[in-house]
């Protein structure tokens, strides 16, 4: 998703974190420049927000270089600072107002939507699909919602996305075909409403 995408900050914050590695410090440069973009990925998955998953990830290197020495023991860097972007991109997550869809807000947006759809162009359409859709999963419950950002936004596998969270791969596939599940029936009994119409 988000492969071919160099950001002005990204570059920035690579830049600045290589400079505050003084000391030669070859695992650190290497890490930060190998595992920006996943990082940044992290940080998208949980923030939704362009600005917020940068601020995450200049905030994970941060981190990364202030416990550099740490580096040294660590056998899986990328896991190491996955679990670390998920950390950070969680506590920002949590100082902003969490936003959950009543039924009535849920009816709001299908009218809204239904009544776009008649006017609407299909890449207009597309965006609507799309934050329908990121609505849908921003009301799943915490457990799942998290997992299901990861594996779709993030595009981790079940493996990578057990260790960010700190479970097991059972639990990881568990969540995400819940998660599933419940986006299925709400999607369907959105058609259904507006079949209905």
């Amino acid at each position: 998703m988000f492969e071919g995408r160099r950001t002005v900050a990204e570059q920035a914050f690579v830049s600045e974190a290589v400079m505050m590695a003084q000391t030669n410090d070859e695992a650190v440069e290497s890490a930060v420049r190998e595992h920006a973009r996943l990082i940044y990925r992290i940080a998208y998955s949980v923030l939704r927000n362009h600005h917020d998953a940068e601020d995450a990830t200049q905030d994970t290197f941060m981190r990364v270089l202030r416990y550099r020495k740490r580096l040294e023991g660590v056998q899986d860097v990328k896991m190491w600072l996955a679990r670390i972007a998920w950390r950070v991109a969680v506590e920002r997550g949590k100082k902003r107002p969490e936003i959950s869809l009543s039924e009535v807000e849920m009816n709001e947006a299908v009218m809204q939507l239904r009544s776009q759809l008649a006017s609407a162009e299909e890449s207009a359409l597309g965006n609507q699909i799309a934050g329908m859709l990121e609505s849908l999963i921003t009301a799943l419950p915490e457990g799942l919602r998290g997992a299901m950002r990861l594996s779709t936004i993030a595009e981790l596998s079940s493996n990578e996305i057990a260790e960010i969270l700190n479970t097991n791969e059972a639990s990881v596939r568990s969540r995400i075909f819940r998660a599933r599940k419940i986006l299925k029936e709400k999607l369907s009994a959105l058609e259904g409403s507006y079949g209905s119409r």
